[in-house]
């Protein structure tokens, strides 16, 4: 069974069982219209409600259930690396998710920020010299946390080698995300231990020395701008940079220099390779779509253009 949990303000998930569409965007839609037919302080009809500390993110998560016996079936290690995403007026959520923790949770900081991640973050795009354009919903800091499943923490022997883990974890990261391969793009780097998961949180600035940009033609649109080149073939042209002294502050060229839209895939067969598998872990099923999947995933798998995973799900049930 697939369920949707949304963060909603305060930070609540409500979560969904039964229906496709998820009833804490009927009960937003419905209370927007003016139209929600219920008591004053009563929730809609919602199997269970979950509180979380999760400030770091606003997306949609997924989950499948288990059934039956699955549930007590004994499970396979997994370490995880995944990557977060923050616009510009979301950089305060990492001082108000860090300030929470300090509270409730043991933090240890393997990379110390003694300031608001707001004044963090214009020092950094200053020291790198890093050009950002400010427009839309670009992003201005990605965040990588490494994590792992109960299997996986309970194979270790002692915190000790938790923490030696985490270290690795971190070099990693620096050798991955970090201009020029240092850490001077990454605004703070913290363990975060909580009752039931820990996770190694690594927040940077997408710097890359290397980007593409549109060739333009002469010609302009009716609105009098000018349109990108295109080759003889009808390609749109592009050009290569590469400048060390004045980067960019891009998460799509960031990206697009390390993979492309295999970049995730080949971060996740990568980060395997190198640190995970020498804790036990064992690889996930690869369920992206095939656009996304790199040749090792999809050989490992037996991944196919006409697959399960290859098809997108209805549209009520993508993230909104």
């Amino acid at each position: 069974m697939i369920c949707k949990m949304e963060y909603l303000p305060p930070f609540i998930c409500l979560i969904n069982r039964g229906s496709r569409t998820s009833r804490s965007h009927q009960y937003k839609s419905r209370r927007a219209r003016g139209r929600l037919d219920r008591a004053p302080g009563v929730l809609p009809n919602i199997d269970k409600e979950v509180k979380t500390t999760k400030f770091y993110t606003s997306k949609p998560t997924w989950y499948a259930y288990p059934e039956g016996d699955e549930q007590s079936a004994p499970r396979d290690k997994h370490a995880t690396i995944s990557v977060l995403k923050f616009k510009a007026s979301e950089l305060s959520a990492v001082d108000a998710y860090l300030g929470d923790c300090k509270q409730r949770f043991s933090v240890k900081y393997l990379k110390r920020n003694t300031l608001p991640a707001e004044q963090a973050w214009k020092e950094i795009t200053a020291s790198t010299n890093a050009r950002y354009f400010p427009r839309g919903r670009n992003t201005a800091l990605e965040c990588l946390q490494f994590g792992g499943n109960r299997e996986f923490w309970d194979g270790f022997a002692s915190e000790q080698d938790i923490a030696r883990y985490f270290s690795e974890c971190y070099r990693y990261a620096i050798d991955k995300i970090g201009f020029l391969h240092t850490h001077e793009n990454i605004l703070c780097a913290a363990t975060v231990t909580e009752q039931v998961r820990r996770n190694l949180f690594v927040w940077y600035l997408p710097v890359t020395e290397r980007w593409t940009s549109k060739v333009m033609s002469d010609s302009k649109s009716e609105q009098g701008n000018k349109l990108q080149r295109y080759d003889e073939s009808g390609e749109p042209v592009y050009r290569n940079y590469c400048d060390i002294d004045r980067p960019r502050l891009s998460s799509s060229e960031f990206w697009k220099a390390r993979g492309g839209l295999t970049s995730y895939s080949d971060l996740q067969e990568d980060f395997f390779r190198k640190v995970s598998c020498k804790y036990g872990a064992v690889r996930g099923e690869s369920k992206s779509l095939i656009k996304n999947t790199n040749a090792a995933q999809a050989k490992r798998f037996d991944r196919s253009e006409d697959d399960l995973y290859n098809e997108l799900p209805p549209f009520n049930d993508l993230p909104y």
